[in-house]
């Protein structure tokens, strides 16, 4: 059996005290699977929590989350399985793209994310732990804030706090995460002074893979919800060429979702909302969201014509250089 395997089967039962069943997968089921499937993974069957998978282990380097994504679909719409990659370290940029696109993955001794069964179990050996790994929402939003709309070179700890409506304790975090990762510096003692370590574009590209799409989950409503601002495709095409006929969409933050939630609904409305991870009106314009975060949220989108929009409205972001 692929060592890969053995060792993930080793992990998943260490991790929910349940032993895991696999065998290698049989020529009917291989049969439904194209040879790009066949050819680049060790394919095998298993129960996880009483629930049947298909394991797959991956035997070359060079996959992207975009390919992953795409493989795990098609995987699963041939066969009618959960598709779970198994995978050897992974570098933390790449994790945080797999969990944005929801794929199934087990990492042994790191990681298990399971989207699909709703697994989602962490374990890391240097004891930090997944939030140290993508980046914090108020952290987003500050880089976002000052890539497009005002330089926040100079800003002590408190005035970001302010600035941005949260509390110092959750500023200071979402800072302390940023230095860490190399993309600002603080200066001061007790009272901490922020400097950007890129400017513009450069910034943009060396936090972009750590950075998540805004939206933590969509609901409905049959308001008009006229003060919040647009989002997603509807955003899109106020800003560019595509014209995609959907309800209309609009951004709202959960601390509004939770105040006004009888006016949500899970399954049915005329307007689809987006529940943001951050205050989308805080980088809203013209009531229309950002464009970072516009491209954030639909670029997992698969529709060829959005993603063609997506590259034209990235490419004509005027950068805050300061």
């Amino acid at each position: 059996m692929n060592k890969l395997i053995e060792r993930v089967a080793s992990y998943c039962k260490k991790m929910s005290g349940q032993g895991m069943v696999l065998k290698v997968m049989d020529k009917q089921q291989l049969g439904k699977l194209p040879i790009v499937i066949t050819s680049n993974y060790a394919c095998y069957e298993a129960m996880l929590m009483d629930v049947p998978i298909l394991l797959l282990a991956i035997q070359n380097d060079g996959y992207t989350p975009k390919l992953l994504q795409k493989h795990q679909q098609m995987v699963t719409r041939l066969t009618g399985h959960h598709t779970v990659f198994a995978m050897e370290n992974v570098a933390s940029y790449h994790i945080s793209r797999m969990i944005e696109a929801r794929i199934n993955f087990i990492i042994p001794d790191k990681m298990i994310f399971i989207p699909s069964l709703l697994v989602n179990l962490k374990e890391m050996k240097d004891g930090r732990k997944l939030e140290d790994e993508v980046m914090p929402s108020m952290a987003q939003c500050l880089l976002l804030y000052h890539l497009q709309r005002e330089s926040l070179n100079g800003c002590t700890t408190r005035q970001l706090a302010d600035k941005f409506r949260t509390s110092y304790a959750s500023m200071s975090r979402a800072l302390r995460w940023l230095s860490l990762k190399g993309l600002i510096g603080l200066t001061g003692e007790k009272e901490k002074t922020v400097m950007m370590a890129a400017k513009g574009k450069s910034l943009w590209e060396k936090a972009f893979p750590l950075m998540l799409s805004p939206v933590e989950r969509t609901l409905y409503t049959d308001e008009l919800l006229e003060e919040m601002p647009l989002a997603g495709v509807s955003a899109l095409e106020q800003v560019t060429m595509v014209a995609v006929p959907e309800s209309p969409c609009k951004a709202v933050s959960k601390v509004w979702a939770q105040e006004q939630k009888e006016l949500l609904h899970k399954n049915f409305g005329d307007c689809v909302v987006e529940v943001w991870r951050y205050d989308p009106t805080l980088l809203a314009e013209k009531n229309i969201i950002d464009p970072l975060s516009l491209y954030l949220s639909l670029q997992a989108n698969d529709d060829e014509r959005i993603k063609i929009e997506l590259k034209n409205l990235i490419n004509h972001v005027i950068w805050l250089e300061d």
